[in-house]
């Protein structure tokens, strides 16, 4: 196990010279374009944002005589490789629907799938403006007639919630069959009381927005140098608007969080789980970046996130053999600098798990997450990561299985019907044939305290003690539903999550824990 400090910034980016030089190469020599592509060094947190970079155009030859320039290749790439690519991105803090679209639709309308499923993304975050999710369904369902499973499932996702499109469940259901490829009991909605949890998040996302519109509404206000005795009643008016959705939100968020629990409750066999034994199923590598922060400058110390990260780490290391990358009290460029580290390592056979225990934040209207390295305060959030980055790294990493535990507040979560769940009563052959055909597939998920941050340590314990109890092959599902019913001896906690990753591209899967060690 290692632990990784950060190293001191650099002096800067590379400069536009350097870019075109760097293109430049990779066009006319085409054996060193893979080393030409590699990215250097980050020399802030900002160079590894996730952006969408346009390449420039290569110069192809056709025959002996002619040659022509080839369509400027659309990626999701960090802003440093982009950089140094020669590439043209907008900074993810002027990015906006316009500045996406130019990246993406051209393909998109072209008939590209993966650009396609991106444009359906952007309708689907709003980037600055709200969601379009009926323009969303429409570039997802392009993609997914097409066969490409990631948009089956935002789409499936979409039917489910009502978004864009007439709710209706069974439709929903066929998307994720589809995008599962398997048999068609691999994946199961949830009944009535799933119906009614998704209503209430609903209900919860709504209202967030209106709080986010009424605090932009005040905002105005109180901007107003000279302000009228109408607009003094008026900003009133609004405050009071406020502090009632804001007791709202805090209902919702019970009411919520009653339901996950009685959801997960339903979904966890009463009966003793089966573990199914090693066998010939090839697994792959198994990778960690498991992270605590404890002693904050600008925050309050968690002294279990240290101890919580720890415990994950030696269980991952000495009882399922995982590479472990243990992070204690990492800055925000250091846990950067790891992800992409992992993007950069890794390969389509190795297995990703990220562990989070530390101080996160969730913005007032409750539609984004932040996690708060050591670095961070409690004001100013230049130093915050938003977790929508986090997925948009995760999406990146070539691992085609990628699990994310975290300790904190997490937001892009889709709903639990769109991760594979084995059916009850299946025997040990018919386990390994499924097993195998769901490590095919790719997935994205992420498995959470349902807490704001770290706390007291109980969510890191019981995750400890669900995976030293297990003596084969586990499934990530398995363990979240152990994890609920640990919860049932203390339901003044929060229910813990159990979802795929709304930003990433996803199928439907699942994450295998496999014993290897005493």
């Amino acid at each position: 196990m290692k632990t990784t400090r950060a190293t001191s910034p650099g002096r800067g980016r590379p400069s536009a010279v350097v870019c075109v030089i760097a293109a430049t190469l990779i066009g006319c020599f085409p054996g060193r374009v893979a080393e030409a592509r590699k990215p250097k060094a980050a020399l802030t947190a900002d160079d590894l944002v996730i952006v969408d970079c346009l390449l420039p155009p290569r110069t192809r030859r056709l025959g002996r005589r002619t040659t022509y320039l080839s369509a400027r290749q659309p990626i999701k790439t960090t802003a440093v490789e982009c950089g140094v690519r020669g590439g043209e991105y907008t900074e993810p803090d002027q990015a906006n629907l316009g500045t996406a679209l130019k990246v993406w639709l051209t393909p998109a309308e072209g008939g590209d799938a993966e650009a396609q499923f991106y444009v359906g993304q952007i309708f689907e975050k709003g980037l600055g403006v709200p969601p379009d999710y009926p323009s969303a369904a429409q570039w997802y369902r392009r993609a997914a007639e097409q066969g490409y499973a990631s948009a089956q499932i935002n789409l499936g996702s979409l039917y489910e919630t009502g978004r864009g499109v007439e709710r209706d469940a069974q439709e929903a259901l066929r998307w994720y069959r589809r995008a599962a490829g398997l048999a068609e009991d691999l994946v199961v909605l949830q009944g009535s009381e799933y119906e009614e949890l998704t209503r209430a998040q609903e209900r919860l996302e709504e209202t967030s927005r209106q709080v986010e519109e009424l605090q932009r509404e005040i905002e105005a206000l109180r901007r107003s140098t000279e302000q009228s005795e109408s607009q003094k009643r008026e900003l009133q008016s609004r405050v009071e608007q406020l502090d009632a959705k804001s007791r709202e939100i805090d209902s919702l968020r019970q009411e919520v969080d009653q339901l996950r629990s009685r959801t997960g409750a339903l979904t966890a066999d009463s009966e003793a789980l089966p573990i199914l034994a090693r066998g010939e199923v090839s697994f792959g590598n198994y990778h960690a970046l498991v992270i605590g922060i404890s002693n904050y400058s600008g925050l309050s110390p968690i002294p279990e996130a240290q101890q919580s990260a720890r415990r994950v780490a030696e269980t991952l290391e000495k009882q399922y053999g995982f590479t472990v990358d243990l992070q204690l009290d990492a800055s925000r460029l250091t846990i950067m600098r790891a992800l992409n580290d992992l993007r950069e390592r890794l390969t389509p056979d190795d297995n990703l798990l990220v562990f989070y225990a530390g101080h996160a934040k969730r913005d007032p209207g409750g539609t984004r997450a932040f996690w708060q390295p050591v670095d961070a305060d409690s004001v100013n959030p230049v130093n915050w990561i938003p977790t929508e980055l986090v997925s948009e790294h995760l999406d990146l990493i070539p691992a085609r299985h990628v699990l994310l535990v975290a300790d904190a507040v997490f937001s892009g979560l889709r709903t639990r019907s769109s991760v594979a769940q084995l059916p009850r009563g299946m025997t040990e052959e018919e386990r390994y044939h499924h097993i195998r055909a769901l490590r095919e597939k790719r997935c994205r998920l992420v498995l959470t305290s349902g807490g704001l941050d770290a706390g007291s340590g109980t969510f890191a314990d019981d995750f400890v003690d669900v995976l030293r109890n297990n003596g084969g092959v586990l499934e990530a599902s398995l363990v979240y539903r152990q994890l609920v019913r640990s919860r049932d001896s203390a339901p003044e906690s929060a229910a813990p999550e159990f979802a795929s990753m709304r930003w990433a591209r996803n199928e439907v899967a699942d994450f295998f824990f496999v014993r290897k060690g005493p």
